[in-house]
């Protein structure tokens, strides 16, 4: 008898939930220096302007209304004006058209800055 390991093909919330911090916000301490995907198919894209000495996480909730959780690692994005987070959907941010590597609390911008909150399926 032949049994498939369907560990990977139907992860479940815990998995997606310890992976998905990872993958958004890397290992690193500083913002990262991975561009956006050409042709990324976002569904829907939240676009702010940069302040000297303000978060990334603070700009957003001047503006927006925000679901979050916090951990060691710092802020993670749970949902923004009600659209939230699902398996292989997820909120992530660029600053200056980058992907950055570390939380949005922990991101300082300048002014000027070109902040941009995608909601984007995972692999885009």
């Amino acid at each position: 008898m032949y049994m498939r390991n369907t560990f990977f093909l139907c992860p479940n919330r815990l998995h997606f939930a310890l992976i998905l911090p990872v993958l958004l916000f890397g290992c690193g301490s500083e913002p990262g220096d991975v561009g956006l995907a050409s042709g990324a198919n976002d569904s829907l894209v939240i676009e702010l302007t940069g302040v000297d000495s303000v978060s990334v996480f603070d700009l957003l909730l001047q503006e927006h209304d925000v679901d979050y959780v916090s951990g060691g690692m710092g802020v993670f994005v749970k949902a923004i004006d009600s659209v939230e987070n699902s398996p292989g959907v997820y909120w992530l941010y660029s600053v200056n058209d980058t992907i950055a590597q570390v939380a949005a609390d922990r991101y300082i911008t300048s002014d000027g800055d070109r902040v941009r909150w995608h909601f984007r399926r995972s692999g885009e």
